[in-house]
């Protein structure tokens, strides 16, 4: 007669004469994903733990602009990047017009600014970490264009000087008290300002003097081509954060970039930079 036992084997057995765990095979998958749950959520609460930041500029050369392989370079960029691999941060860098910048600025999210111009009417619109640099505003006229002779801020106002909106020598020309319509060409970034230049169709250009190089041989022109005939007031590229910006996070890159002018960091990467100064 057959062993009703091994007919019907009782729950937890296998039938063939041995006990299988309690623990069965299911049960050790569902505890496996479940941990490996856990721990992809303790990972994502760390990111979400870092700050995030966003790092909005334009294409200035040489403080920042893109490489030959797209990537993003220049003074400002190997600055921001040394800030960041101080504080343990990972930059996200976003190029796009001064507009979108400032727009991006004024949002709920942290934004890094690494060239701006320090001026009183921005003092408090920003949290500032400190100068990088010197600024030399200048207006510049074509060398051909003798017919176009400036030697006072009243001169300027017989012809047209290309700007580009929101930029700083828009504001500079502004507050010599230019106007807008009558005495500014107000472009959207500077490869319009100087295609309008270079075709006759404003007679001035106002940029940073430090800038205009490097930016004409951007645009496929000659810097030998301008000239300078009226110096404007010299001001100070600093590295700023927007107001949105979380306390803790100003305080962590506050304090890697100080450590950077102390230590010689910044120094040493404004030499790679010869047009550029700190003092």
């Amino acid at each position: 007669m057959s062993d009703p036992a091994r007919l019907n084997p009782p729950l937890g057995s296998t039938g063939h004469g041995w006990a299988e765990p309690s623990l069965t095979r299911r049960h050790l998958l569902a505890a496996t994903a479940g941990m490996a749950m856990a721990a992809a959520r303790g990972e994502a609460k760390a990111a979400d733990s870092e700050p995030s930041l966003s790092v909005m500029m334009e294409e200035l050369p040489p403080f920042s602009f893109r490489d030959g392989q797209g990537e993003p370079a220049g003074y400002a960029v190997e600055l921001v990047r040394e800030m960041l691999r101080r504080a343990e941060l990972s930059p996200k860098f976003e190029f796009s017009s001064w507009q979108r910048v400032m727009a991006k600025a004024r949002g709920d999210s942290a934004v890094l600014i690494p060239t701006i111009v320090r001026l009183p009417e921005r003092e408090k619109a920003f949290y500032w970490l400190g100068a990088i640099s010197k600024r030399h505003g200048m207006v510049f006229r074509r060398k051909a264009r003798l017919d176009v002779n400036v030697s006072s801020v009243q001169d300027l106002r017989q012809y047209r000087t290309a700007v580009v909106m929101g930029d700083i020598s828009e504001r500079e020309m502004l507050s010599l008290g230019l106007d807008s319509e009558q005495h500014l060409d107000r472009s959207t970034d500077y490869s319009i300002a100087l295609r309008r230049l270079f075709s006759d169709r404003v007679e001035l250009l106002a940029i940073s003097r430090v800038l205009a190089p490097a930016m004409l041989k951007q645009h496929g022109y000659n810097f030998a081509d301008l000239e300078p005939v009226l110096k404007l007031r010299e001001t100070a590229s600093s590295m700023a954060l927007n107001l949105a910006s979380e306390p803790a996070l100003r305080h962590k890159l506050q304090q890697a970039f100080d450590a950077m002018r102390r230590d010689g960091a910044m120094a040493a990467i404004i030499a790679r930079y010869p047009m550029l100064s700190l003092e």
